[in-house]
């Protein structure tokens, strides 16, 4: 048996909803309570797959775990790297997390190598150049990360690219490692803000997050904390265009405007508005179709390679030619072939899709082949005339909690079903 969901477009979405932690941030936070022997706890985490498979990691290397609700309690006094790991780590990304935290409590590690999403390369040389730079020996053989040093020093880490997981990879271990290490061109997300603040509650000493460049003077020891991530923007970007789409009147509370400062030029037109304050953002929609735009993705502040797909859908009824150019990941446009069968006009050249906005979309059988891809699919299907049934369902569990709850309660007709395996 395995899920699908089956939606019915036609509807606009109305109401209020609250985005919960984000899942981006959640999971370096899980990471970093191997940091300590004592009791860290993790505020607001949301029921999604990645967070059930990070908690079962952590059980599986000795970790005491317990969840409470949205709260989740870690107590890493002896963990150890266990032998069956691979399943796991195979089925997300942000496992890798767990090789700087590792490396940094215990000086050694192997780990199997990371899985996730099927949306391009996604190396590792970054993170483990990095590490060297700190003084460990690191290597990638036989599909595991190998890593060890006697004593992690503080260096000058000049990044070739600002990635986000590797950014807080080093961060993890620059925590406790001896002397100053600076992240030079190193990422600037929300969620290296919540990693730093993170770490300073756990009594590190970490400067400068949010710009280009981290200082962090390594700590011999840190303690336990309660931490607390940010809501989730990307969730909260899927759902304020869901309403550049479908039309309607939503508030998204926890939402953060200037989180979404790069989003909301593309949607923004006489027929939407959008208006914030400390609680949230709301977003009133009359209906009328988008003016056609053009995007890129980037790192931020510019717009998410996360947001792309959900972009996508919001295109393939504006008024006019949209191109969308992906520099992120080289293979995220598989989304396209998908929404091409509800009959949408795409032209997808490298790395840039063209698309010819059209009037109407028909339902049909869809299939995700990622997290945020999959969002995608949803919005376009809402968008549709007649049923579409979406597979893949899988994927966009990773990250969203009951997308299609969601959904629903905003009033789109959206919803689980349970089918037979072909």
């Amino acid at each position: 048996m395995k899920d699908i969901f089956v939606a019915t477009g036609g509807r606009p979405l109305k109401g209020s909803i609250r985005v919960h932690g984000a899942k981006n941030a959640v999971l370096p936070l899980l990471a970093a309570s191997i940091l300590t022997d004592e009791a860290v706890a993790v505020d607001d985490c949301p029921f999604i797959s990645d967070v059930d498979a990070m908690t079962c990691l952590l059980t599986r290397m000795g970790a005491q775990v317990e969840r409470m609700g949205r709260r989740i309690c870690v107590r890493a006094k002896d963990v150890m790297p266990a032998e069956d790991m691979k399943e796991l780590c195979g089925a997300m990304r942000s496992s890798m997390f767990l090789l700087g935290a590792l490396l940094a409590r215990q000086g050694e590690v192997r780990v199997p190598l990371p899985g996730g999403c099927k949306i391009g390369d996604r190396p590792l040389d970054i993170h483990l150049d990095g590490m060297a730079k700190l003084g460990a020996e690191a290597s990638v053989s036989a599909g595991e990360v190998h890593c060890r040093c006697s004593r992690l020093k503080g260096a000058d880490i000049v990044m070739r690219y600002p990635s986000v997981g590797a950014t807080e990879n080093l961060l993890l271990c620059a925590a406790v490692a001896e002397g100053r290490t600076r992240l030079i061109n190193c990422a600037r997300e929300p969620e290296i803000i919540a990693l730093a603040r993170a770490l300073n509650a756990m009594g590190g000493r970490v400067r400068g997050e949010g710009s280009s460049v981290i200082t962090v003077d390594g700590v011999d020891k840190l303690h336990g904390a309660t931490l607390v991530p940010d809501p989730d923007r990307i969730v909260a970007g899927t759902l304020i265009l869901a309403v550049a789409l479908l039309g309607g009147d939503v508030t998204v509370f926890g939402a953060s405007k200037r989180d979404l400062d790069s989003l909301l030029p593309y949607v923004c037109s006489p027929d939407m508005r959008a208006s914030a304050d400390g609680a949230g953002v709301r977003v009133v929609c009359d209906g009328g179709r988008m003016r056609a735009f053009e995007a890129c993705t980037a790192p931020y502040p510019l717009l998410a390679t996360d947001m792309q797909p959900q972009l996508f859908a919001c295109a393939l009824k504006a008024r006019g030619v949209s191109r969308i150019t992906e520099t992120v990941f080289r293979n995220r446009f598989a989304h396209a072939r998908q929404f091409e069968k509800m009959g949408a006009k795409i032209y997808l050249t490298g790395s840039t899709a063209t698309i010819v906005g059209v009037d109407a979309l028909r339902g049909a059988a869809l299939k995700a082949d990622d997290l945020r891809g999959g969002a995608g699919l949803c919005l376009a299907a809402l968008a549709a005339e007649g049923e579409s049934r979406i597979e893949g369902v899988e994927y966009i569990d990773r990250g969203y909690e009951g997308l299609e709850e969601t959904l629903s309660l905003l009033g789109a007709d959206i919803r689980r079903v349970r089918v037979d395996e072909k």
